[in-house]
């Protein structure tokens, strides 16, 4: 009893155990394929949600271990009588909720049974990371049901409380916000945006933010005003100007939800960049002439020989194989 107590409180947020609660009631009966495709991407999405399943499921197999015994029968029912005369509004501090965990695992119960007997905190606050390396993108579901696509190389940091829905966002996310009665804000380098249900690309890099408004309103708080964005625009923000256009080809930002890159005349020194932020050896430029070209076209982000293939055929660039150093670019 001692082991499960030390792992049952290793944990403390609430609302996680209940998320691994209910994924372990879901799983003991014969799900589908399509619940356990959801259950594996949840489990995999973050440390800290495999950690939460772990303790649930230990603490329900020493629970039917320990049901038949006299002792524990009793201590069962006690608890489950002092559960149901807890009044709604008692909060509880971390010491007082471990104990109920505790309580709880002792007895053959689903542990998502908790929500029933224990009251919410609406004021709970949720903090999670998540993050995606170099080439590779993330689903994240967040706690209100909301939803984020990391890009290549990001990190989402999010703190969730009872008056406000806040993520933190380095490098690039596409959002899908759902309606609340708290507002959605997202603090991208310096500046933050307030969402309201819709969906939302953002994306930061050094000394820029650029956020598309594909469906809702974002707005930018500026000074004791705001500036706000509907469907179709673009939000670009660069050191004090801000400015608001309509994007007739938003998938030049949003493509890469699809695994693609789509250029429409832009520098091919440019066009380089957005392809390096996808590969740990990236391709480099010889000299100002070849990064001057102007390409159009797209490009899967894994696919860089289709990338190099078009640029021997069609513009005046030789490659430079440097072995260790990568690929360079030259003009001809």
């Amino acid at each position: 009893m001692s082991r499960a107590c030390w792992r049952i409180g290793a944990i403390t947020e609430l609302p996680l155990l209940d998320q691994a609660a209910a994924w372990h009631e879901r799983m003991q009966h014969a799900p589908d394929a399509g619940t356990r495709r959801s259950f594996d991407a949840w489990l995999t999405q973050n440390e800290a949600h495999a950690r939460a399943y772990e303790t649930v499921r230990t603490a329900r197999e020493q629970a039917e271990m320990l049901a038949r015994e006299p002792s524990i029968m009793a201590l069962r029912g006690e608890a489950l009588s002092r559960a149901r005369l807890t009044p709604t509004r008692r909060r509880f501090g971390k010491g007082s909720l471990a104990a109920a965990m505790l309580l709880f695992a002792t007895a053959p119960l689903a542990a998502w049974s908790l929500q029933h007997w224990f009251p919410r905190r609406s004021a709970a606050t949720v903090e999670e990371t998540f993050r995606t390396g170099i080439g590779q993108q993330a689903d994240v579901t967040l706690p209100d049901g909301s939803t984020a696509r990391l890009d290549t190389n990001s990190r989402l940091r999010i703190s969730f409380t009872g008056r406000e829905r806040r993520v933190l966002l380095d490098g690039q996310a596409w959002f899908e916000v759902k309606a609340a009665d708290r507002p959605f804000v997202i603090r991208a380098a310096d500046r933050e945006l307030t969402a309201d249900a819709g969906s939302f690309d953002v994306r930061i890099d050094p000394g820029l933010i650029r956020a598309y408004a594909g469906s809702g309103t974002l707005s930018l708080a500026a000074g004791s005003s705001s500036i706000a964005l509907g469907d179709g625009k673009l939000l670009t923000v660069k050191g004090d100007e801000a400015t608001i256009r309509r994007m007739d080809k938003p998938e030049t930002l949003t493509g890469w939800r699809d695994g693609m890159l789509l250029f429409d005349d832009v520098p091919l020194a440019a066009a380089v960049s957005e392809l390096n932020r996808y590969r740990r050896r990236p391709i480099g430029l010889a000299d100002a002439q070849a990064g001057a070209l102007r390409i159009s076209g797209s490009f899967r982000t894994a696919e860089t020989p289709a990338f190099t293939d078009a640029l021997q055929r069609g513009f005046p660039v030789r490659l430079i194989d440097k072995k260790d150093a990568g690929l360079v670019i030259a003009s001809r």
